[in-house]
């Protein structure tokens, strides 16, 4: 049952961490990509061109999507009415994995009444839908409608060093973690080896990962994460001491919360009184204690 708990703890403390890499993420395309093709419908044109270059490599390597598929615009695929076998046929209109995506996003919002303005498609994206847009496909130095490299400075604007196919890779990883946590699976079974020690290597580095995507977009939001102790409770979280503590590998000393409650108060009282300017007193401190670990120091300053 502790362990059980401990895999629930660890799922809420990484939720945050991963709503708010997809909505910096998202948001940062968004605003380079309107910004570099000078609409925030940028995706309209972006993704038909993709597809648009998409869909004769996917007919080369299978020349039978002829027989179901055209594509309007692209010769000589365009058209949607063919004759088979001296049958007239009429094809369906081929879209890209991420078109057909944009399409789910705007039946959904015609379903529930809501706009289709770019602020209400951006933000009903799937985490799939961004992390397609990241792909191989969108990226070319001679395409002025490729998203990459045009819109990779102002995306990643703290980090020069990243890559459309380095963002992909970091998303790829966190995308499958961030499944797990989405669909209240234990986040540690993506551990390899399935031990403390592995559960900490693994999803040490999937932290680091999202620290580094942030950092490359918006550091503050980084830093606003850490001033909320988020990374230190999953260092806490993810500590080997401290699965075992859950586990019931160590035995586990209850906390006097009203003994240290009545400290804290008098070491208030104390530095209240005294009129001397505040001196650390480390010799009087009053720690807590959890799993082998401090989890708060008190030093009285009188």
């Amino acid at each position: 049952m502790g362990a059980y708990i401990w895999g629930q703890e660890l799922n809420a403390a990484l939720s945050p961490l991963l709503s708010m890499v997809e909505v910096v993420l998202r948001n940062s395309i968004h605003v380079a990509a309107s910004a570099q093709f000078s609409t925030p419908r940028w995706y309209q044109d972006v993704l038909k061109n993709e597809g648009d270059l998409q869909f004769p490599l996917k007919v080369a390597a299978n020349a039978t999507l002829l027989q179901r598929y055209y594509r309007p615009g692209v010769r000589p695929h365009h058209k949607r009415m063919v004759w088979i076998g001296g049958h007239q046929k009429y094809l369906t209109h081929w879209r890209s994995q991420s078109e057909a995506r944009l399409d789910e996003i705007t039946h959904r919002l015609t379903q529930n009444g809501k706009p289709q303005t770019p602020d209400q498609i951006v933000a009903h994206a799937m985490f799939g839908f961004w992390l397609g847009i990241l792909g191989p496909t969108f990226e070319s130095t001679t395409d002025p409608l490729a998203l990459w490299p045009n819109c990779l400075a102002a995306t990643f604007p703290n980090d020069p060093s990243m890559t459309r196919a380095r963002a992909h890779q970091l998303l790829a990883r966190i995308k499958g973690l961030r499944n797990r946590v989405s669909h209240h699976e234990p986040a540690w079974r993506l551990a390899n080896p399935l031990t403390p020690a592995g559960v900490n290597a693994t999803l040490t580095v999937r932290v680091s990962e999202m620290r580094e995507l942030l950092n490359a977009m918006t550091p503050d939001i980084n830093q606003l994460l850490a001033n909320a102790g988020l990374y230190d409770r999953l260092s806490w979280l993810l500590d080997p001491r401290t699965i075992a503590a859950f586990a019931g590998q160590h035995a586990i000393a209850a906390v006097d919360l009203r003994s240290l409650s009545r400290k804290v108060r008098k070491l208030a009282r104390q530095a209240h009184r005294s009129a001397a300017a505040p001196v650390p007193q480390p010799g009087r401190a009053v720690a807590l204690h959890h799993a082998g670990k401090t989890l708060m120091t008190v030093v009285p300053h009188f």
